[in-house]
């Protein structure tokens, strides 16, 4: 018998062999689903978990309330039983990071990427300003990512509520001078911080905040806040938001309507440096100023509501303004010409019931400011 006709009888023994069950067909390796680390019952807390996964692991976190702080310099992906059920709550006498020096529940640094969803990051803390207050519920830094979802970061400040300057924001992401970090955050709870709720700082660092609610804690606690800020060259994309309760502490003489010797705080504030950020479909209600944005950020279809001094503050730039409704509390449109020459082009914007001025025009040093409106 040749060679050929050899290895096709070969072929059809093992076929029949098969058939008749004399023959195992060849086992197949079948790739397993890493196990993901479980918290409580495999690690006693995150922290631990955290230091014992691999880059790239999957943390599960079962409800509960673990009092620690959370240090995480890999890649992870941390999941929670609920907003409500599993909780990130800060320790009574927290512990300040050796080299940055600050006080933050949830730290992420050294270039990991990592996605967390399904818990709270809590305060209270219990120091004030330099003695032990949170710097930040989450703190992303150091070219980390963090991708929260189905969030909460809650309760960020002292014990009392105290006017420090630049402490417990809700999520504080980069730094100033760099190096940069980014943030996604999507249908996300922020609320009641001392400082602000999210802020992305410096050039190259960015966020896409979406679908998303940042309530400030209003003139009962006597501290002044911003929602959400873009200061120092950060851009990004902030859409579909609900953003309230951002003032100024009541009785601070720092604060005010006046542009030039004042201070205003507002429910979205953007455009420091850097153009480029998108504001688009938010409802920003109940704050200082609604949004308040300089240079050239693209604004759109946003719903300003009853907010205290204006709805809508642009300054020292180019702004075309596509639809959106500016309603309630005191003015419409600040147009502010400080250091540059600001040019507003309002298609679409409608007014209503306010206690001030649809637009007002605030100029210094020489520069206009030039509004033009259209149906």
């Amino acid at each position: 018998m040749s060679g050929s006709l050899t290895r096709v009888a070969g072929v059809v023994a093992v076929a029949s062999a098969l058939a008749l069950g004399v023959v195992a067909p060849p086992a197949r390796a079948v790739p397993r689903k890493p196990t993901a680390l479980v918290v409580p019952t495999q690690f006693p807390t995150i922290q631990s978990a955290v230091d014992a996964a691999a880059p790239g692991a999957t943390i599960q976190v079962l409800a509960g309330t673990y009092v620690e702080q959370v240090r995480i310099i890999k890649s992870l992906t941390i999941v929670g039983a609920g907003m409500d059920s599993t909780v990130i709550k800060v320790p009574a006498a927290p512990q300040r990071d050796n080299k940055t020096k600050e006080i933050n529940i949830v730290d992420i640094s050294a270039g990991a990427s990592v996605s967390m969803s399904r818990l709270t990051v809590s305060g209270p803390g219990s120091g004030t300003c330099k003695k032990g207050a949170i710097g930040a519920g989450i703190r992303v830094r150091d070219d980390a990512h963090l991708d929260l979802r189905f969030a909460a970061v809650r309760d960020i400040h002292d014990t009392p509520f105290a006017g420090c300057f630049h402490t417990a924001e809700g999520i504080l992401v980069g730094d100033v001078p760099g190096p940069i970090a980014t943030l996604a955050i999507d249908h996300s709870e922020i609320t009641n911080y001392q400082g602000a709720g999210i802020v992305i700082l410096g050039f190259g660092s960015t966020a896409t905040i979406t679908h998303n609610t940042v309530t400030g804690p209003g003139p009962a606690r006597g501290v002044s806040t911003d929602g959400i800020e873009f200061p120092v060259g950060s851009v990004g994309t902030i859409a579909h938001n609900t953003v309230s309760g951002n003032i100024c502490a009541s009785g601070d003489p720092t604060c005010g309507a006046d542009w030039f010797t004042q201070f205003q705080h507002a429910g979205i504030a953007a455009g420091g440096w850097g153009p480029g950020t998108v504001i688009t479909d938010n409802l920003v209600f109940g704050n200082q100023v609604g949004l308040l944005v300089g240079e050239s950020d693209e604004i759109s279809d946003n719903r300003m509501v009853g907010n205290d001094f204006f709805g809508l503050g642009v300054f020292d730039g180019t702004f075309v303004i596509d639809g959106g409704q500016i309603s309630g509390g005191g003015g419409g449109l600040w147009a502010i010409a400080d250091s540059a020459n600001t040019n507003v082009s309002l298609n679409g914007v409608t007014f209503s019931g306010l206690s001030g001025p649809e637009i007002e025009k605030v100029e210094c040093c020489g520069f206009t400011a030039t509004v033009t409106t259209s149906p």
